[in-house]
Formats: C-alpha cells, sequence, structure tokens
C-alpha cells in the first residue's frame, strides 16, 4: 500500500473510531470538537512538514488505523498522548516493539530539552493533563486522546514546524538509544593488576566489604544468583549484563526468561551523558567481540564508573510506552496524573513501570506466534524507515546478549526459581506475572507479631465506629472522619507522615526516615528490605540521605 493510499484509510479509521459523536455542528461536544480538530490537522500538515500537533494527529491516525484493523501490537494499548505525538513524527515508520519505541522517544525527548520545540513538548503536556482534570478523564484514555486534539490549535502547536533534522528518522540515526553502542566502540585497556582484581570479585568475601551501590557489587551479587540457578557464569559472557539487571532492577516475580530482552533495553535506555554508559557499553558489546568472561571484567576495571555508586537516573525503568509523560508533568512541578491504572504521583513511577513492564511481557509470552509474524513485516517495512542500518544486524546484536538467559534458563526453570525464594525471610513479597504482588509477613517474628496487634486494633477500632463487622470490601484502614469505611487517601498518609516527622525526635526517630518514606512511597527497613529490588533500596536510601543532609 502506497502512503497516501494509508494515509486515506487512516482518516477513515478516525471517523471509525469516533463513533456518533462525530458530527459537524455539534456545539461544544470535546470529541466532536477534536475530531474536527484532526481532520484540520491532517490536511495542513504531512510526514517531514510536521508540527507538534500535526505529529500528534498522525500518531492517533496511526492507532485508529491499528484498532480498526487489527493489525496494532499489543503495546499500543499502553499509549498515551505524547507517546501518541511522538509515534506521529516517525509515521509511516514502524517500531520493532515496544522498547525500541520508549528508548526511541526518550532519546528524542531529551534532544528536544531546551529548543523552542522542547517548550513546545512542555506545553503539550500541560494542555493533557488540564485538558484529563477538566474532563474526569486519565490521560490515556481514548475519549480523552480524541478530545484533546480540539485544544492544540488554541494552545499555538500547530504555528511551527519540526525540522527535517529533528524529526527522530534523522535525529536518531546511529543514536545509542535505538543502535546500541557504536560497531568500532574503542574499549578502555584493562590496569595492569586485571588479573588480580578480576580473582578478587570471583573470590567470596563478606558483604560488608563491597559497596553495595556501584555496578561491580550488584553484578557480582547477580552473578551469584546466576551461579545458584545452575549457570556457568565463570564461562558465559551472555549473562553479565542480565546479571546485572537482574540484581538491580528486576522484581522477583520477573521471569528469567525475559531478563534478556529486558536488560538490552535497559542498558539503552540510560542517557548517553551518564557516567554508567562506559560500564553498560562494555557489557553491550563484549559478546559481539566474542570475548571471555574474565577479559570482559578486566576491561570493566578499566572504568572508574564501575567501582563507584550507580547514578540515580539509572534506577528508573523507563523502556515502556505509557512512562514519558507522567514523568515530564512532575519535572514540571504537576503534582498527579490521572492514568486508568491509578492516579500517579513521583513515588509511584516505579510501580506504574514495573506494571506495564510485565503485562506486556505476559501478552508477548501469550501470542508468540502472532509476535513472530509482526516481526518479519516490521522487518520488510525497513524502506518505510526504520532506525537501525539493518534489521538482520539489530537481531544479531540484540540476541548475542539476551541468548544466555533466554534459552539456558527456561531449561533450568525449576532451579531457576530459587533466585525468588528466600525462606528465611519474615517478610516476603510474592510478585505475579501481571506485577501484582502479596507481602507475606511471619507471625513468629517480632515485625509479624506487631502488625499482627496493629490489624486486630483495627478491627476493635472498626466495630468501635460501625457497628459492625468487617465485610470483604470495606478498607482495613479507615478514615476516622468519614461517615462510612472510606480507605485512606495518599493525601491521609503525606499528612501523617509530615505529623510524624514533626514529632520524631519526641519518639527517638530520626524525621529524615518518615520525609524519605513520603517521598519514594515506601519504607525500607531491616527487616522488610528483601522485600524491595537493589534500585528501590537506593532511591531510599539516598531519599534518606539527602533528607539529613538538608537538618544540617
Amino acid at each position: 500500500m502506497d502512503k497516501a493510499s494509508r494515509r486515506k484509510q487512516e482518516q477513515q479509521a478516525l471517523s471509525a473510531t469516533s463513533g456518533a459523536t462525530v458530527r459537524t455542528g455539534c456545539g461544544g461536544d470535546p470529541r466532536a470538537l477534536g475530531q474536527e480538530a484532526l481532520g484540520r490537522l491532517l490536511r495542513s500538515n504531512a510526514p517531514g512538514r510536521l508540527s507538534l500537533a500535526g505529529a500528534y494527529a498522525f500518531g492517533y491516525g496511526e492507532l485508529g488505523y491499528a484498532q480498526v484493523k487489527g493489525t496494532g501490537p499489543d503495546w499500543y494499548h499502553e499509549i498515551d498522548p505524547l507517546d501518541a505525538l511522538f509515534l506521529g513524527t516517525f509515521w509511516p515508520g514502524k517500531f520493532r516493539d515496544e522498547f525500541e519505541f520508549a528508548n526511541a522517544r526518550d532519546a528524542w525527548l531529551r534532544l528536544l530539552r531546551g529548543t523552542v520545540h522542547g517548550k513546545g513538548i512542555q506545553r503539550f503536556v500541560r494542555e493533557v493533563v488540564s485538558t484529563s482534570e477538566e474532563l474526569g478523564i486519565p490521560v490515556n484514555d481514548g475519549s480523552l486522546m480524541l478530545a484533546l486534539a480540539g485544544r492544540l490549535e488554541a494552545a499555538g502547536l500547530d504555528q511551527r514546524r519540526l525540522p527535517r533534522r529533528l524529526l527522530p528518522g534523522a535525529a536518531l540515526q546511529g543514536r545509542r538509544a535505538v543502535c546500541g553502542p557504536a560497531l568500532d566502540l574503542q574499549l578502555p585497556g584493562p590496569p595492569e593488576d586485571a588479573k588480580e582484581q578480576v580473582g578478587r570479585f570471583w573470590r567470596k568475601t563478606t558483604e560488608k566489604s563491597w559497596a553495595y551501590d556501584t555496578p561491580q557489587a550488584v553484578l557480582r551479587a547477580g552473578l551469584r544468583r546466576f551461579q545458584d540457578a545452575g549457570l556457568a557464569v565463570e564461562q558465559e559472557l551472555g549473562v553479565l549484563l542480565p546479571a546485572l539487571y537482574a540484581a538491580l532492577m528486576a522484581k522477583p516475580g520477573e521471569p528469567l526468561e525475559d531478563m534478556g530482552e529486558h536488560a538490552w533495553a535497559w542498558a539503552l535506555s540510560v542517557d548517553e551523558a551518564s557516567t554508567l554508559v562506559p560500564v553498560l557499553d562494555i557489557l553491550l558489546v563484549a559478546p559481539e567481540l566474542g570475548m571471555s568472561v574474565a577479559e570482559t571484567l578486566g576491561h570493566l576495571f578499566a572504568v572508574p564508573a564501575f567501582t563507584e555508586p550507580i547514578p540515580s537516573d539509572a534506577l528508573l525503568w523507563t523502556s515502556s510506552p505509557g512512562l514519558a509523560l507522567s514523568r515530564l508533568a512532575f519535572e514540571l512541578g504537576i503534582p498527579e496524573v490521572s492514568m486508568r491504572e491509578s492516579v500517579v504521583t513521583p513515588d509511584l513511577l516505579d510501580w506504574l513501570g514495573m506494571r506495564i513492564r510485565m503485562r506486556l511481557s505476559a501478552a508477548v509470552r501469550e501470542s508468540a506466534d502472532d509476535l513472530e509474524e509482526s516481526d518479519s513485516t516490521d522487518s520488510a517495512d525497513g524502506t518505510d524507515g526504520t532506525l537501525e542500518e539493518s534489521g538482520e544486524r539489530w537481531a544479531e546484536r540484540r540476541k548475542a546478549v539476551r541468548e544466555a538467559v533466554l534459552y539456558k534458563v527456561r531449561k533450568k526453570s525449576v532451579e531457576a526459581e530459587s533466585m525468588h525464594r528466600r525462606f528465611d525471610r519474615s517478610v516476603e513479597r510474592i510478585w505475579n506475572a501481571d506485577g501484582s504482588s502479596v507481602v507475606r509477613i511471619s507471625t513468629d517474628s517480632p515485625h509479624g507479631q506487631r502488625l499482627r496487634a496493629a490489624l486486630e486494633g483495627q478491627l476493635v477500632a472498626f466495630r468501635e465506629k460501625f457497628g459492625r463487622e468487617p465485610g470483604p470490601g470495606d478498607p482495613v484502614f479507615f478514615d476516622p472522619d468519614a461517615d462510612q469505611p472510606t480507605g485512606l487517601t495518599k493525601a491521609y498518609f503525606d499528612d501523617m507522615m509530615l505529623d510524624m516527622a514533626e514529632r520524631a525526635i519526641e519518639m527517638g526517630i530520626d524525621p529524615a526516615f518518615f520525609h524519605a518514606s513520603r517521598e519514594v512511597g515506601y519504607v525500607v527497613t531491616a527487616e522488610n528490605r528483601s522485600a524491595f529490588t537493589t534500585a528501590e533500596v537506593l532511591a531510599f536510601d539516598r531519599a534518606l540521605a539527602r533528607h539529613r543532609q538538608a537538618r544540617g
């Protein structure tokens, strides 16, 4: 199908997805106004000659076309308005999967920062959130995305065209975020004592002798886990990057067979300016160069960042659709964003990323045959615009870093489960494939006994307040001022944390503990530490350190 035909079909798809409310002369119906605006934007813009509003119209058209034809990948269901805008900037090009899409999106947004178009993106985000608030519709709801189109012209987002050099097809060619490290990357030479350092790396030592927040320590912990799962980690080069990811970012319920793919995506998502990039690049290119594990570790010891704390900007998963809009909104000072899943606040970004990542992974496993067919179709579209010089070359690079985990761990699935089981823990979080979880606390532990007493106290308070036993839908912790059983809101918990922080010194507790808990959205203690990923623990510890420093 040529581009003109496809564009015509996408315009038809817009009408098909808008339903009966889409008519001219429908007064102030936001959906009708949005449909009319989409028509104008599609007529006044064209691929290569796009405003931000026009890009949004083309992205929305692509989504509508895919919905009507049933041709869209699973990750299209996770797209929000900012994703749709980016999708439109690259139309009619295709992305191979959600990881390439999200990493390309974030790299493109970084390129726009500080430019007039970056300010346009900020205006776009504000329009999305204000439209959501006015209509009471989540930002990633289809009705909101249609109504939004009617607001973009008035916001001035159709007045300035994006220069071709800033469109993703040109701006992202050869970029690390989508193509990986340069093929001619020069690795730093190993230090003179590399052999001794590598030997110490493998030698068993007490954890206290290692700074647990460095790539060296985290990689070592991940390799130990993989070794417990039955992998020959000293010989299998392909497990190095997945081991780092597994020990730092992966939730306990994340299938091992996904970790190779997720590790690659995460490694490419890190900003090129980050000090962690040289470490990640060595792990990415080593399989291609046929280096041994010992040789790779030797090169890593030549990079200062390998033994320095991991940058905080690398601790958050971003390689999925549906994540960038909220992040930008929070940077702009917007306190919360309403999404279909929940009202998202800054402390819930990690939760949101994890849920989307695991949900999409589960969908991929359920439709593996369809995915293979879609991949072959996307490769054939290379002349229509892809971000890598060769589909085959891209596939080979990815295969090199994921193969060991993806296939060999599958064969050892029973042993691999030991990575997620810790029977001696008093607090354990059990993760499901979709990212939901249940916390189990041993009633034999001091922590469990205190929690049990608190729950029994809540039951007594519930009976005294409402004169009955709590039912299945009643909250355990309820608003004491409400006439009916009402769950406590985040605002309530935030206020409670602030109140406790003010009284913390009287209780003999560091106030920074409560401020850090309020910032990240959870509490890490010695008893429950094992229920969190290393990235979550680091985020909490660093928030704690910041608030302690702020107090002087």
